[in-house]
This record gives structure tokens, sequence and C-alpha cells, in this order.
């Protein structure tokens, strides 16, 4: 038996904080993963803006397990597995799509988008009695769906906390994400989908790290400013780079139940399009959340596999563990619904510079996963450090915190400190050594 919580030396009286790299390369571990925390939390699954239409719907994974999401006619949300009752076949055409009445393309068996079979090809030849119960080829339900400001999260097992109680004080941030929104932000026309070569917690580690952008984006960093300089930008033309030059204000947070945030300062905070809605938002927030909104860029993660990014562009993440050295990436722009045509424009161009795979930033992200995953082969090496910031941290809120209206586990007055892998790793133990009801 895996004793999971040696994988995790923390002794915060020492300042110590390390992590076995082989949590990163044993498939048995992965395996426990799938079943504790992918199949046995809250994840996330998708947008609401994905669906705005009846019949609308995503298909997703939960762990190892395909399910799919589906709006119903009366504008609500239902989840279910994605296997056909009768011999398993996915339901679903593609990732995205609609589906007004649901038909396997195996047999042509029906349902309806509660889930409800309706419909058995030749039913009389197989079940000849009149009074044949249909029901029991339902499909089988998400056992848990919730939404939280267009974020839509699931889980398989029907005991875990409600959704709030999961989330925490990331509501918070969350809420900033959304406030220029007159509505529910909408998801920007397409998704970029791509695969790196390295487990899941490797690209999870690098979402709450800042420390890496001034070596591993430093390209992208020079070819904007020189670019900016170059053609004279300034406004929605200029992009924002004072959080990776180290010329401005930071600090993180480590929210609890393995959710991160970071925020950096704005060195230029005309050049975001949600600069435009300046006026509204003072007088729709308090100055404290109009402060943090406008003058603040921010990172959040929910764990274990959402990003939530406003440093850049407004973009949201997630991932899933495919194998033990193969994680697949879904992206999205989202943007206040009704935006205007030039925010829109500024928005896209600078989601496509630093966040597409095809973008200056991500490729040298993937690259690093990759070299990382590889190096963490080396089990005669030595154990991941995390205690940079350690001794700096301030358990609970920070004078920030406090006038924003949350109460992390610890604060620091630096991004780059990583009190935020820490508390994603004290989650990951947690989970990983209290097992709960498998939830299928």
């Amino acid at each position: 038996m895996i004793d999971y919580a040696a994988f995790i030396d923390d002794r915060p009286a020492e300042e110590i904080f390390r992590v076995n790299r082989q949590v990163y390369t044993d498939p048995d571990i992965l395996e426990a993963e799938y079943e504790r925390i992918f199949e046995g939390g809250w994840i996330f699954l998708c947008l609401e803006g994905l669906m705005p239409n009846p019949g609308d719907y995503v298909a997703t994974h939960m762990g190892r397990q395909p399910v799919f999401v589906i709006r119903q006619d009366d504008g609500t949300l239902a989840a279910h597995i994605n296997a056909c009752a009768h011999r398993g076949a996915l339901l679903t055409a593609g990732r995205a799509g609609n589906m007004d009445r649901i038909k396997c393309p195996y047999h042509g068996w029906r349902y309806a988008k509660d889930g409800a079979c309706i419909g058995i090809t030749t039913q009389k030849v197989g079940w000849p009695q009149d009074d044949f119960d249909r029901t029991q080829f339902n499909l089988k339900p998400v056992a848990r769906l919730e939404s939280y400001r267009g974020f839509v999260f699931g889980s398989l097992n029907p005991d875990v906390p409600p959704l709030a109680e999961h989330l925490g004080g990331i509501r918070t941030f969350l809420d900033l994400f959304c406030a220029p929104a007159p509505a529910e932000l909408e998801v920007v026309a397409g998704a970029c989908y791509h695969t790196t070569n390295s487990n899941w917690k490797v690209l999870h580690d690098n979402g709450p790290d800042p420390y890496h952008a001034a070596t591993v984006h430093a390209n992208f960093a020079q070819t904007m400013i020189h670019r900016d300089e170059k053609l004279d930008n300034d406004g929605l033309n200029k992009t924002e780079t004072g959080r990776l030059t180290g010329k401005v204000a930071t600090g993180s947070y480590a929210m609890g139940n393995g959710h991160t945030a970071f925020w950096a300062a704005k060195e230029s905070p005309e050049s975001f399009p949600v600069y435009a809605l300046k006026d509204k938002l003072e007088k729709e927030l308090t100055p404290v959340q109009a402060e943090w909104a406008l003058e603040r860029s921010r990172h959040v993660t929910v764990f274990p596999n959402l990003l939530v990014n406003e440093l850049a562009s407004t973009y949201v993440r997630t991932y899933r563990p495919v194998s033990i050295d193969r994680t697949e990436i879904a992206s999205w722009c989202v943007a206040p619904v009704g935006e205007a045509p030039e925010l829109r424009a500024a928005r896209l161009r600078k989601f496509e510079d630093f966040f597409m795979p095809s973008g200056m930033s991500t490729p040298d992200d993937v690259a690093v996963f990759e070299i990382t995953h590889e190096g963490n082969r080396a089990r005669a090496g030595h154990w991941s450090d995390m205690t940079r910031g350690l001794a700096a941290a301030t358990e609970g809120p920070d004078n920030d915190a406090r006038a924003l209206g949350f109460t992390p586990d610890f604060s620091s007055d630096h991004f780059q400190h990583e009190i935020t892998l820490q508390g994603i790793y004290r989650q990951w133990s947690k989970m990983m050594t209290v097992r709960g009801p498998a939830g299928v």
C-alpha cells in the first residue's frame, strides 16, 4: 500500500517544503489520483457560455470517465455519463455541438436531453412485452453538478461537500474575473486543444509559478517591448509587460483547498480592454473591488484542473491527465457580452500573442513542461524544492486580502514565492490519504 503522505516533506518550522518527484512519474499514483481527485472530488467541466441554447452540449472527461453536459429545454444543465446504456458507445459526435435528441450512432437508441431512454430500435424484437420498462436504460447522471458565475463543476461522488464550500475564498477572484460583464461572460468563438508529454501536475504547478516567467517568457517580453517602441503603441495597442520585467508590485495567496491566486500591478492599465469600462465599474463595485479589477492583473487556479488568467487577456484553461506522461489542454478566450468591436479585437490579439499554441509563450511553456517531466524521471536526483518564500509568508490574510474580503491560508507580498505550490500539495496529500466513496 502506497503511503502518499510520505511524498510530501512539509516542515514549516524548519522552513522545508519538498515533493518527491515520483508523484510525477508513477502510474500507480495516477490511478489513485483518478479515483480520489478527478473522480472523487469536484472538478471543472466547462463554461456555460459554450451552451447558450437547448440541446447544446460539451463533451469532456472526469478522470477516466467520458461525460457530457447538455442544456435542457428549461435552461438548466444536466450532465450524463457519455456511454449508451446498451453497449457503451459514445453518444456525442464531437467535443461540442447540439443534440435536440440524443441518438446512439451504433444501434440507434434514443435519449431525451434529461437522459431518459425514449426509443429502442426494433424494441419488440428484443423485448416483446407490452409493459417493458425502458427507464432501466436511462443514462447515468453525473452525481453532482453545480455552476458558479458560468463555471460548471461536477463530481462523480454524491457525498462531496457543496461547491461553495469547495471553492471557498477563490469565489472572490472568480467574481472579479466576471465583473466587467453586464451578464455572464461569453466564450469567444473557437477553442484550442493541444497535448503535452508531461504529467498533469507539472502543468498545474506551472500556472501559479510566475517565478518562471522572466526566464521562459523573456523572448515574449522583449519582443512586445520592441514592437511597442517601434510602432509607438499606446492604449489598447500596447502590451503589458511589467509583471515580466519585475517593475511592479505583486502578491500571492494559498487560498485553501488547493486553490491559488496571485496578482501584479498593471504598469499600463489602459492597455487592458476592461479599462474602457472604468466609469461603469467604479459605479458598480466598491472602491477596493474596482482597484483590483482595473489596476491589478490576476491569475487563479482552482484545484485540480482550472486556470483563470487575466494577465495578458481573459483566458480560461482546463486540463486532464491522459496518462502518466501525457496531458490534454483546452483553452478559451472569454469576453463581456456585447463588447465594443475595438475592445474585442484588442482582446483577441493579446490572446493570440500569448496563449495560442501558435503564440509566443505557450510553445515555450510546453517545452518546459516536457523537459521538466523528463528530468523528474531521475529518482536518484533531488526532491523538488518548493520552500521559496516560506519564511516570508503570513498565515491568514494580509491587508490587501482583508480589504477585498477573503481569508487565505497564507499570504505573501511577492508572487515569486512558492506558497501557492505548498497549498496545492497540502491539498493533494489530503485527498490522496483520505479515501471517500468511489461515487460510481
